[in-house]
C-alpha cells in the first residue's frame, strides 16, 4: 500500500498513530539506552504504511512508521513496526485465550535482553553482528484490553519475508537454521551459566499441554480435508491407507504429549512456530542472514522441534529430499560451534549426535502431526495442494506416521 505522510488526526488500520505516539515511542527507546537522560527530542516528519496480510496465520494487525526526528542535536531515522491486537474476533479471542501477546511482550522485555546479556558477556562482537530477531523500541500489554508493541523494521535493511509459494533455498533455510541455533545456544548457556532453569525463569513459556490442545485441535479440525485430497487420486491411495492405518485408534493428544515433553537431556527455549513466513531473510552478495518474528508460542523443550518444523514446512519436496540430512548436519554444527563459544561442550555433557537423531524422531512426528493440522494453508491453491500433498506423502514413505 502506499506510503503517505500522516496528517493529524488521520489513521493506519483504524488506530492513530500519532505524533504523541510516535514521540512515546521513541523517548521509550532513548530511556532503555540511557535510564537517566531525559530525552527531549523533536519529531520533523514521519510517515506510515499499512502492512499487507499475505502471511497466513497473521495474528495482529500492522502498521509501519518512518520518522525523522532530532535528539539531543542529532538527527536520526527510525523505522518502526507497531503490532496491535487484530481485529477479527475470532483471532482476537484465539490470541487472548492462549496469552500471545503477553508472551511476546515478555520475549522482548524479559527473555531477549537476558539472552542478550550473556551473549555480550562470552561472544565477540563479530558473532553479534546479525540479529536473530528485532529491536524492541517500546512495549505495552493490559491483559484482556490492549497491546502494542513496536520494533525496528527490518524491511529497510533488505529483509523481507520469501513467498511461501516458491519455499526457501538451501541457503535461506541454512541461514535460518543458523539464526535459530543462536538462540537455542544462548538460552542454554543462559540456563547453564546462572543455574537458574528457564521454566522458572521465565513462567509465561507456553506449556506442553497448551501445545497439545492447540495442535491436536488443528489435527482433528482439517484432518477430513487432508484426506479428501487423497479421495479421487488413485495414484495416492497408498498415502490415505497409510494415514489411515496410522490415525485408527491414535491417541493424538498422547502422541504430542510424549513428543512435546522435554527431554532428558538437551532443552532450550523454542520458537514452536518456525516456518517461513515467521522469517524474514536478506542476501547480500554470498552472504544470507535470517531474523526471526513472531514469538508468541515461546515455549522450552528439544531444540529438534523447531528445526524439523521449518524442514518440513518450508522447503518443496524436492529441496527437502536433497538437503534436508544435510540441513540437519548444518543446525548441529551451528548449534555446537555456538555453545563453544560460550565455553560449553555437548559431549562433556552427555549429548551427542546420536541423541539429537533421537530427538528428531519425536520432533518429526510432531511436524507430520501440524502438516496435517495445516491443511488450510493449501486448500484451494492447486500448486499449493499438490505440495501438501507430497510432503504428507514423504511423512508416510518414511515411517514417521507410524
Amino acid at each position: 500500500m502506499a506510503s503517505s505522510q500522516n496528517p493529524p488526526g488521520s489513521r493506519a488500520d483504524a488506530r492513530e498513530v500519532t505524533r504523541e505516539k510516535l514521540e512515546t515511542v521513541l523517548k521509550s527507546f532513548h530511556r532503555t539506552r540511557d535510564p537517566d537522560a531525559d530525552p527531549m527530542l523533536e519529531i520533523r516528519d514521519w510517515t506510515i504504511k499499512e502492512k499487507s496480510s499475505e502471511r497466513e496465520g497473521f495474528l495482529s494487525e500492522q502498521v509501519s512508521a518512518s520518522v525523522r526526528y532530532v535528539s539531543a542535536g542529532e538527527e536520526l531515522c527510525a523505522h518502526l513496526l507497531f503490532k496491535f491486537l487484530p481485529q477479527d474476533e475470532h483471532a482476537l479471542a484465539l490470541m487472548r485465550e492462549n496469552l500471545f501477546d503477553l508472551r511476546e511482550v515478555k520475549f522482548y522485555t524479559e527473555v531477549k535482553p537476558a539472552l542478550e546479556s550473556i551473549e555480550r558477556a562470552h561472544l565477540s562482537a563479530d558473532a553479534l553482528a546479525a540479529p536473530w530477531a528485532p529491536a524492541l523500541y517500546h512495549a505495552r500489554c493490559d491483559a484482556g484490553k490492549e497491546s502494542t508493541l513496536v520494533l525496528e523494521n527490518m524491511c529497510p535493511r533488505g529483509y523481507k519475508v520469501e513467498d511461501f509459494n516458491k519455499g526457501l533455498s538451501y541457503g535461506q533455510t541454512k541461514s535460518a537454521l543458523v539464526a535459530i541455533a543462536n538462540f537455542h545456544a544462548a538460552s542454554y548457556a543462559l540456563e547453564v551459566k546462572e543455574g537458574k532453569p528457564l521454566q522458572e525463569r521465565f513462567p509465561f513459556l507456553y506449556s506442553v499441554e497448551q501445545a497439545v490442545n492447540c495442535f491436536a485441535y488443528l489435527v482433528e479440525r482439517l484432518l477430513p480435508t487432508t484426506l479428501g485430497f487423497f479421495e479421487s487420486r488413485k495414484d495416492r491411495q497408498e498415502v490415505r491407507d497409510g494415514l489411515q492405518r496410522f490415525l485408527k485408534g491414535k491417541d493424538i493428544e498422547l502422541a504430542l504429549r510424549e513428543a512435546l515433553t522435554p527431554s532428558g537431556k538437551l532443552n532450550t527455549l523454542l520458537h514452536y512456530d518456525f516456518w517461513c513466513n515467521n522469517l524474514l531473510v536478506r542476501s547480500e552478495g554470498d552472504a544470507t542472514d535470517s531474523c526471526i518474528v513472531d514469538w508468541q508460542m515461546l515455549a522450552y523443550g528439544r531444540p529438534a522441534l523447531d528445526v524439523s518444523l521449518m524442514i518440513w514446512s518450508s522447503l518443496t519436496p524436492s529441496v527437502r529430499r536433497q538437503y534436508g540430512q544435510v540441513l540437519r548436519r548444518d543446525y548441529w554444527e551451528a548449534l555446537t560451534s555456538r555453545l563453544a563459544k560460550f565455553g560449553i561442550d555437548l559431549g562433556t555433557l552427555g549429548y551427542g549426535r546420536e541423541d539429537f537423531d533421537a530427538d528428531f524422531r519425536a520432533a518429526d512426528l510432531v511436524s507430520g502431526l501440524i502438516m496435517l493440522g495445516s491443511t488450510d494453508i493449501a486448500a484451494g491453491f492447486p500448486d499449493r495442494e499438490e505440495r501438501h500433498v507430497e510432503i504428507i506423502a514423504d511423512l508416510v514413505r518414511e515411517g514417521i506416521y507410524s
